[in-house]
């Protein structure tokens, strides 16, 4: 039992004031002697008892009504868990959502800095000695590590928090959260979450997860309040950029690179002129307009050249809206002078560039400016090798071998191809007529990415042909042929093929996976890694004797995106979403140096370079605020890394009232979306029922029953 106004409790001395009276006026009374007394005697006698119950009742009656009127004005409330007198100290877990959904607002007022600052009123309001704990669902990291009772500097720190980070995953968070609730000691519990309910963060096939997280919340020892608190409003606008596609997967010094901008507008009204722009490391560079219909998709085209090698960002932003998180895509693009591949022949022609050999066309479709002497930069520079005269020196400068219908290799060789492989680089496989599925499946079978099987098809001018299986392409060098405008492997036309034998599927990251089959099922190319690089095989020839893949429009750009793939996983990947964590390779002088890493938010941490093998690494796995990371290393060459948040929250639309009614109803959970409805439902969890009105109404029937009862008593007593 609880009393919102402990000092009215004195009031319940007014009980006393009745007997008081009572006993002043009996010891007033006067004793008269009077003769006829003995006639009244056995009436006395008789009555007697009758009359103290009944004076007994209305003492009693009237001794509670002071005391129901003093309880009625200190207005008690009733809680199981609550102490005696006044509130006790509770254990507060707060989950805040600051993901970037949280930028929208209203009346010029974020969801987010509303939902921060009715965390820090909640969090400030505690009872001293009370433990709270707030987890920030966006960030999924606590403002401070551990449920703290120093409710000043929470709420001192919780006000330095912001929005603008990954999505929240509100079963994720309860989990997360669960183990901290446990550990704390107040008995009286409770926790809040703060969301505006995008539908994203609640969709039903995590409705399950959901009831999941929530029961084992339940089944603490000490069991929680939790109330929902709904602060999203109705925004419905909505501009992202969705993703960014480039022309090259590897770009060069002085080439031209086409960067695509996919924008979608999710709001229910049009934008006409939609202002685009591109910035290059910061600066704008072009711009454009676009327009953009209700609820639809567009692209937006751009081209650059740039003119030094290095590091670049690239960001392509729209007009600014509510949502700013999505506004604007950053892309970290490595900029190289040049791409050394190293093409081996294994049935050479009478020059490096006879078409009759296995690598002409090879060469020209790596190197097309050079190859028609025209004045524009070739990023692959390629250099031709007969496999019989293969060294380890032919190694040095290539970040890619391409091995063309190679029959064998000698054992230093190999042993050679497979540190290089094993260091990071890459090595691309044709097979063909003077191909040894003996040796391949002997000593190349630990670079072979699938043992090799027989040989279907004929060679022969009037052989039937077997083409490549239209389908959708995982593989980033292959992706770009999922839009047809691109071109088509389709074309391509095989008459003579080996058949790799079936991958063998482990679930481990070394298993071989397929990138592409031709139309019978067979494997067309087939890729695995091996140490820090990878293999890439082909089941058909590079040249034109078992296929058509010269003649066709795709084969340049098959050919260069397989090497400039290869070569890219050389080094860690420079674009990220949020959470996945950041690896920078620096040169090996770098190791055991101190470096730079600059944050988005424009603040800087100390990193030192470990080695690893032949090249320093930083890594850092703090990644969950979206934006870019900048590497300033001892050799004061800068390396970027851009983490973008997944653009599944730039949908504005939320649950309904009534599906957030339904939520709340399905689960046991308390609802409430504004800070009175909050403090109404909050006193009641934490102070207890309101027992005023039922003090009142025992008030009102004693005051009837005191008045029947002194008429029926004085009646009885007249006939008496």
């Amino acid at each position: 039992m609880n009393f919102l106004n402990t000092a009215i409790l004195v009031g319940l001395a007014a009980g006393a004031i009745p007997l008081i009276i009572h006993l002043f006026h009996k010891s007033r009374f006067k004793v008269v002697k009077w003769g006829a007394t003995h006639l009244l005697s056995t009436v006395v006698r008789t009555n007697q008892k009758r009359i103290k119950i009944e004076q007994w009742i209305l003492l009693a009656i009237r001794c509670a009504i002071p005391i129901l009127l003093a309880l009625m004005m200190a207005r008690p409330m009733w809680h199981a868990g609550s102490g005696l007198l006044g509130e006790r100290p509770t254990a507060t877990v707060v989950l805040l959502d600051n993901s970037y959904s949280m930028e929208a607002g209203r009346a010029g007022t974020s969801h987010f800095s509303l939902a921060r600052d009715e965390t820090m009123r909640l969090v400030g309001g505690l009872k001293p000695g009370s433990e709270s704990y707030v987890y920030l669902m966006g960030e999924e990291t606590g403002v401070l590590d551990e449920p703290t009772r120093d409710l000043t500097r929470l709420t001192r720190v919780l006000a330095k928090a912001g929005s603008g980070y990954g999505m929240a995953h509100v079963p994720a968070a309860i989990e997360q959260v669960t183990g901290t609730l446990d550990q704390m000691t107040e008995g009286v519990r409770q926790v809040i979450v703060l969301t505006d309910f995008q539908r994203v963060s609640f969709p039903i096939t995590e409705d399950k997860a959901l009831g999941q997280a929530l029961e084992r919340l339940k089944n603490l020892p000490v069991r929680p309040t939790i109330t929902l608190w709904n602060v999203g409003g109705d925004a419905r606008e909505n501009v992202a950029v969705e993703s960014l596609d480039f022309s090259k997967l590897m770009v060069g010094v002085g080439q031209k690179v086409q960067i695509r901008a996919n924008l979608r507008n999710y709001g229910d009204n049009p934008r006409p002129d939609l202002r685009v722009v591109m910035k290059i490391d910061g600066l704008e560079q072009s711009t454009t307009q676009v327009a953009l219909g209700a609820k639809a998709q567009s692209q937006v085209l751009f081209s650059h050249v740039f003119d030094r090698a290095g590091s670049h960002v690239v960001e392509i932003a729209t007009e600014a809206d509510a949502v700013s998180g999505d506004n604007s895509m950053l892309a970290s693009i490595p900029v190289r002078d040049r791409l050394g591949v190293l093409l081996v022949d294994g049935a050479p022609g009478a020059a490096p560039d006879d078409l009759k050999s296995e690598t002409g066309f090879a060469q020209i479709a790596l190197a097309p400016f050079a190859a028609g002497k025209v004045e524009q930069a070739d990023l692959i520079e390629t250099k031709v090798v007969d496999a019989a005269n293969l060294t380890t020196n032919h190694l040095a400068d290539a970040a890619v071998v391409v091995l063309a219908n190679v029959a064998t290799l000698s054992e230093a060789t190999l042993a050679a191809l497979e540190q290089f492989v094993d260091r990071g680089g890459g090595l691309l496989v044709f097979t063909g007529d003077r191909c040894d599925p003996a040796w391949w499946n002997g000593a190349f079978a630990k670079l072979a990415p699938l043992p090799l099987g027989a040989r279907a098809g004929e060679p022969g001018d009037t052989a039937p042909t077997m083409g490549v299986l239209g389908q959708r392409f995982e593989h980033p060098a292959l992706e770009m042929f999922n839009d047809p405008r691109n071109g088509s492997l389709s074309d391509f036309a095989l008459k003579a093929w080996f058949r790799f034998k079936s991958p063998e599927v482990t679930g481990k990251p070394d298993d071989p996976v397929v990138m592409a089959r031709l139309g019978n099922g067979d494997p067309f190319l087939v890729e695995k890694p091996f140490g820090k690089g990878r293999v890439i095989a082909c089941a058909t020839a590079l040249d034109s004797d078992w296929s058509n893949l010269p003649a066709r429009p795709s084969y340049l750009p098959v050919v260069q995106r397989l090497c400039t793939a290869l070569a890219s996983t050389v080094n860690p990947p420079r674009n990220l979403r949020v959470g996945e964590p950041l690896t920078f390779f620096v040169p090996l002088a770098n190791v055991g140096k101190p470096a730079l890493l600059t944050l988005p938010d424009a603040s800087t941490v100390d990193v030192t370079v470990a080695g690893r093998g032949d090249h320093g690494v930083i890594e850092y796995p703090q990644t969950r605020r979206p934006g870019l990371y900048t590497l300033l290393p001892s050799d004061g060459i800068p390396i970027h890394c851009v983490v973008n948040v997944d653009r599944a929250e730039s949908d504005p639309e939320r649950l309904t009232d009534s599906e957030i009614q339904n939520l709340a109803k399905s689960h046991g959970l308390q609802l409430v979306r504004s800070a009175e409805e909050f403090k109404a439902l909050d006193k009641v969890q934490r102070y207890g029922r309101e027992l005023w009105q039922w003090a009142l109404i025992g008030l009102l029937v004693l005051l009837f029953v005191e008045l029947l009862l002194q008429q029926k008593f004085a009646r009885g007593g007249a006939r008496t």
